[in-house]
């Protein structure tokens, strides 16, 4: 069977590298500054005082590990939706990017509650059906367990 999608082995192989370094070295060099921040801020307790100017470094320490751990993950999430849905349709960014939307609503609706789970939800099924609607029109063998899109 001759290979069904738009982006050779070789160009999916390499992003699927790339991305997961990514993810790797970003969580680590995060959890890294945290770390450090956290044992900082350990040592600093109790003997440095609140209104000493290194306790806003030892903070940004933290918030800066914080927010690369989480890029890590969600830019190359994103990388991921998008190219993954390209690589079955030209117009495949589309299904990748509410796929995303709907992994992000869902999890910041999850931690906030309300309205935005039910709609984090929704955008991502809509995402996965638009997943098989592309799969379909451009023949890609697709399946989630008994349900099938495209030839096969």
């Amino acid at each position: 069977m001759p290979h069904p999608y738009r982006f050779g082995p070789g160009f999916i192989h390499r992003w699927e590298t790339r991305l997961k370094k990514t993810i790797w070295i970003g969580v680590g060099v995060g959890a890294a500054l945290v770390l450090a921040a956290l044992g900082l801020g350990g040592v600093f307790d109790g003997r440095v005082a609140d209104e000493d100017p290194l306790w806003p470094v030892v903070w940004g320490v933290l918030w800066t590990g914080v927010a690369v751990a989480g890029l890590a993950v969600l830019v190359p999430l994103l990388i991921a939706c998008l190219l993954g849905g390209m690589a079955v349709h030209r117009h495949g960014w589309v299904p990748g990017l509410l796929t995303y939307a709907g992994i992000l609503g869902t999890a910041v609706g999850c931690v906030l509650g309300g309205w935005l789970v039910y709609a984090g939800v929704g955008t991502l099924v809509a995402g996965v059906l638009s997943f098989f609607l592309i799969g379909r029109l451009a023949k890609v063998p697709m399946a989630i367990g008994p349900f099938r899109a495209g030839p096969g």
